[in-house]
């Protein structure tokens, strides 16, 4: 869902947000510095009482003097709340007083508490959302407790985070900034898990990591990425998208049926193998790697296919190929 976003407002109109809600969109009201009426904030505790998730407060920035969450005694009806990108934050217990919050991003900085996820009001969660801090030491144990929870992402933390197999709920978790002495082992136990995505820190490659129900894999700057490994080990696998992965050199697309397919910036992969087995495929998409982009254009791809997306890095190829592809009717984007 697109976002619209609304930043440091003065006041805030019912029907215009509406009207953005109407449209299929979501709202997040966003505020980077203090001083804020209650006025404004008792119209936006009314946005989020009405709608509910679909209304995100954010507060990031406040860069001068830091948060003061007690400005979310104001907000009792959020449910929506997003707390990121903050280097100090003042009177975090409000955060726990907040009767009705369901989805909360939480990333500060220079916040040393590793019993802060103990001391919330986290049973109800069903998205979570936590960022690094300086020294990387939240304990992750009490996310055992959301019995709720569907969509997890942490970056950097990694003390208990063998707990999250105990999530009866969770179907969407990424992982960022992973140290690879830590393996992936303890994901193949998460019971509903349909997305998984891997986003910077280091390792050599992720064969520990299976999953009979996993729709969705995603990796996305991991240092020192060699080898996905066999992709049967992900049997239900429909979603392939690999980023800026400059160590990797094939890729074996043999096993599971996959509808979208994506390689960009992994410069020296040059063999991808078991492309003729995928006769489902909708999407597809490769841009600068040391693949023969020419093979895709004659390539005999299945009906199915409706978009596709080749760059390389000459512009006049580009085009040529583009108008090529747009007379075979593909189509560049969804």
């Amino acid at each position: 869902m697109i976002i619209e976003r609304i930043s440091d407002p003065d006041y805030l109109c019912y029907e215009d947000v509406k009207q953005i809600l109407d449209n299929g969109r979501s709202v997040t009201v966003q505020f980077s510095k203090p001083a804020h009426s209650p006025d404004l904030f008792d119209s936006l505790n009314g946005l989020c009482k009405t709608f509910g998730t679909l209304v995100t407060a954010r507060f990031f920035g406040h860069y001068q003097e830091g948060f003061d969450a007690s400005v979310l005694s104001l907000l009792p009806d959020v449910k929506s709340l997003s707390v990121d990108s903050l280097t100090r934050i003042f009177n975090e217990d409000e955060l726990a007083r907040l009767p009705s919050l369901e989805r909360l991003v939480f990333g500060v900085f220079e916040f040393d508490r590793p019993s802060f996820l103990k001391d919330l009001e986290i049973e109800r969660f069903t998205h979570f959302a936590v960022s690094e801090n300086r020294k990387r030491n939240f304990d992750l144990s009490p996310l055992q407790g959301c019995r709720e929870l569907r969509k997890l992402f942490i970056q950097g933390h990694i003390r208990n985070i063998d707990t999250l197999n105990k999530l009866p709920k969770l179907e969407a978790l990424g992982l960022s900034g992973m140290p690879k002495r830590k393996d992936l082992a303890f994901v193949c136990d998460v019971p509903k898990l349909k997305s998984f995505e891997l986003v910077l820190g280091a390792r050599q490659s992720i064969n520990e990591f299976s999953h009979n129900g996993l729709e969705e894999l995603r990796v996305r700057r991991v240092r020192s990425l060699e080898s996905l490994g066999p992709l049967d080990r992900f049997p239900s696998l429909r979603l392939l998208h690999v980023e800026d992965q400059l160590q990797l050199h094939s890729v074996s697309l043999s096993g599971p049926s996959l509808l979208d397919i994506e390689f960009l910036n992994c410069k020296k992969l040059n063999q991808l193998s078991g492309l003729d087995e995928q006769r489902e495929i909708k999407r597809f998409r490769v841009g600068r790697t040391e693949l023969d982009l020419n093979e895709f254009l004659e390539f005999d791809w299945p009906p199915t296919l409706e978009v596709i997306a080749l760059y390389s890095r000459n512009d006049n190829w580009n085009k040529a190929a583009r108008q090529k592809l747009d007379q075979l009717g593909y189509r560049e984007h969804f």
